[in-house]
């Protein structure tokens, strides 16, 4: 799994892969074998050679962690996931695929008045199914895909209009 860690200014790509040492661990292309123990609210690593002791408490969009009494607020993200919700398209009703994929369902027809934020597909990229949504308040006027069909990154979508002026 790989996720976009930020931490102050700080913006980092960790891939995390389980193996049979424990984790193998790529922060930014340095590779790291690591175990782990979690234990409460501490999380027991061993870097390498070098044991870590981790304070740790889970946060709505990552996790406070204190190393050796400071504390460092990390904001978490799947990248997946979030090129997926930019799918909608930032304001306008066109949605275009940000990844590959293949589209599992539709959940909306055209002529479906939709709110910003409604569900109107599932897509599978990466082994994951996620939800795109509508960007837009409005009605579903296209619709440009089917159930099943693959999708390349940049792929027409869906377009929504916006109800009214």
């Amino acid at each position: 799994m790989i996720y976009e860690v930020t931490q102050g200014d700080n913006v980092l790509t960790v891939e995390v892969e389980r193996n049979d040492a424990g984790y193998r661990v790529v922060v930014d292309g340095t590779e790291h074998q690591v175990g782990a123990r979690k234990l409460g609210d501490v999380l027991h690593l061993l870097v390498g050679e070098r044991s870590v002791d981790a304070g740790i408490v889970r946060r709505p969009n990552g996790w406070d962690v204190d190393l050796r009494g400071q504390l460092h607020e990390c904001h978490v993200v799947d990248p997946r996931r979030k090129a997926l919700r930019l799918a909608a398209g930032g304001g306008s009703g066109a949605m275009t695929a940000s990844m590959p994929g293949r589209v599992v369902r539709l959940l909306v027809e055209v002529g479906a008045s939709v709110t910003k934020g409604t569900p109107v597909m599932v897509v599978e990229a990466m082994k994951m199914e996620n939800e795109v949504k509508a960007p837009i308040d409005g009605v579903v006027t296209e619709i440009h895909v089917e159930a099943g069909q693959a999708i390349d990154a940049g792929a027409s979508l869906m377009q929504v209009e916006a109800d009214g002026p």
